[in-house]
């Protein structure tokens, strides 16, 4: 065989790589202290000291997209001592850039800001940090890099450091002043928030305010000061003098500074401080649950796993348990636990992405084994459809004067992880499948709140006709999907909606691979 140019370039590459690239340097950074909180300028009332003293938590569901993109601006814009962010997916578009734009501006106001974002975000925003990374108050951290030197050449990774390079930091969460926080299923990037021209993720976060913050806070804590994070002037070096003067001039002339722009959100920031001051909060029992950063190296105990911690708050279903998951994987031992549930009278609804929907379509063959069964024991199976029609702009067309192509502003794929367990609701970056279970670190908001499961399951009750296909077997013991339309009509598949053939042959051989466990 004749051994070519490129082939000598891939010999050689991996040759270098074996020999310096596997291996990070130590981390230099220095263990910080854990941050004093400062409560006394966000939420103000007769009884706001009286719930505290209870150990309660406000808080506020956030599903409205705008909304939450405001929360989390108005948590920057108001913060006067510290910002902490982690986040799983950063990206270098409109919205990673504004989130970024007013992080510098907190930072120039005095407010300390650490920003740890998981290397699977890529090396896109490596220049962007390193000016920020200038700024005195601004540090900014990558978790779980991939290599030290070679952060372009990501294949080697793959083959080589599969095993660490596997499991990943899928935390969203922002503390303003240690006192106030915002965690759920989003990430920080366009399509979260009903901005993007190719599809929008439907989404769940929650705002919460008071006891449960101390957690957060020290899970942060724990994550910042991990060997696994490094700090960006390591990792990437630092900045050329004078780059975050132009970073800073880029942002003041960019189109989304714009007066319209900063008016909108304004508006919505007031809307988000009405919620906390004016109106009535609802406070309840509440706490905020996520793995250890140790899990990263496979080496956390059972206790400092989440989903331990969920069902230890939690307990056992006895009347009805739904739950929404972008990622659903079952897997044997978990269709046969919901099975049980239903078989002894528990209601189980569950609501995951349609083939279609789902923007990992490997996810989908692990799910489908599990279907039948879980309908034929009793399980409510619902799955999201591909478009949801949305007639009206949005606002970020409306802000930016920008128009969404039909197709892309339809385009749909379900990206919430919340469920239900009688009176008690969890919210965060957990989905119901092994990933989550076994490899990446998760966190997320435990609320015990009637008056929040029954906003669910009404809002569930409304719109799931709606916005997925309802799936039941029909008398030859099929799987069917009911999708009714608005109209009054109910039209039924025999398989999964829109798909051809060789999709679900594909998905049907790739099942029986034995990869489930990453799933």
């Amino acid at each position: 065989m004749q051994i070519t140019p490129y082939m000598h370039a891939v010999m050689f590459a991996f040759i270098l790589f074996t020999m310096t690239g596997c291996i990070l340097s130590k981390n230099e950074s220095q263990k910080q202290s854990p941050i004093q909180v400062h409560a006394e300028h966000w939420l103000n009332g007769s009884n706001v000291d009286t719930q505290l003293n209870q150990g309660l938590t406000a808080y506020l569901a956030l599903d409205d997209a705008f909304i939450s993109i405001a929360s989390r601006l108005h948590l920057i814009n108001k913060a006067q001592h510290n910002l902490d962010l982690q986040y799983y997916i950063w990206e270098d578009d409109s919205i990673g850039q504004l989130m970024l734009a007013e992080l510098l501006k907190a930072a120039d106001r005095g407010v300390k800001v650490r920003l740890l974002i998981d290397d699977q975000n890529g090396s896109q925003l490596d220049a962007t940090l390193k000016q920020l990374a200038q700024h005195p108050n601004f540090e900014i951290k990558i978790f779980n890099p991939y290599t030290f030197r070679f952060r372009s050449l990501r294949m080697f990774d793959y083959v080589f450091r599969f095993n660490q390079i596997n499991h990943r930091m899928h935390n969203k969460l922002i503390i303003a002043d240690g006192a106030i926080a915002v965690t759920g299923g989003r990430n920080i990037s366009r399509e979260y928030f009903e901005a993007s021209d190719n599809f929008q993720f439907t989404d769940m976060d929650i705002l919460f305010y008071g006891t449960a913050v101390h957690q957060a806070n020290q899970v942060f804590h724990q994550f910042w000061n991990n060997d696994l994070s490094y700090s960006v002037p390591q990792l990437l070096g630092n900045s050329k003098p004078g780059q975050l003067s132009k970073l800073r001039k880029y942002y003041e002339l960019t189109a989304l500074q714009k007066d319209q722009l900063k008016r909108r959100i304004e508006f919505a920031e007031k809307q988000v401080n009405e919620h906390l001051n004016d109106r009535p909060i609802n406070w309840a029992k509440a706490y905020f649950v996520a793995d250890s950063p140790e899990k990263i190296r496979g080496q956390a105990s059972q206790d400092q796993l989440i989903y331990r911690q969920i069902f230890k708050i939690m307990g056992e279903p006895k009347q009805h348990m739904e739950l929404v998951s972008a990622y659903f994987v079952p897997t044997r031992k978990g269709t046969d636990y919901l099975a049980k549930l239903a078989n002894n009278k528990v209601k189980v609804r569950v609501l995951t992405n349609s083939f279609l929907a789902n923007d990992v379509p490997l996810v989908h063959a692990f799910y489908k084994k599990y279907r039948h069964d879980l309908l034929q024991s009793g399980v409510k199976l619902y799955e999201f459809k591909p478009y949801i029609e949305r007639n009206k702009r949005t606002w970020y067309e409306v802000v930016t004067g920008n128009v969404i192509p039909a197709k892309g502003k339809n385009a749909s794929s379900l990206h919430a992880k919340f469920f239900d367990i009688d009176g008690m609701v969890f919210i965060g970056s957990f989905n119901f499948d092994p990933r989550s279970a076994n490899l990446n670190s998760e966190v997320g908001l435990v609320v015990e709140s009637d008056i929040l499961q029954n906003q669910i399951s009404t809002s569930l009750d409304k719109y799931l006709p709606q916005i997925a296909y309802e799936l039941k077997l029909n008398p030859q013991g099929e799987v069917i999907w009911l999708d009714h339309r608005k109209d009054g009509t109910t039209i039924e598949y025999l398989h999964d909606p829109e798909t051809t053939r060789f999709q679900r042959f594909s998905t049907k051989i790739v099942s029986y691979f034995p990869i489930e466990w990453m799933m």
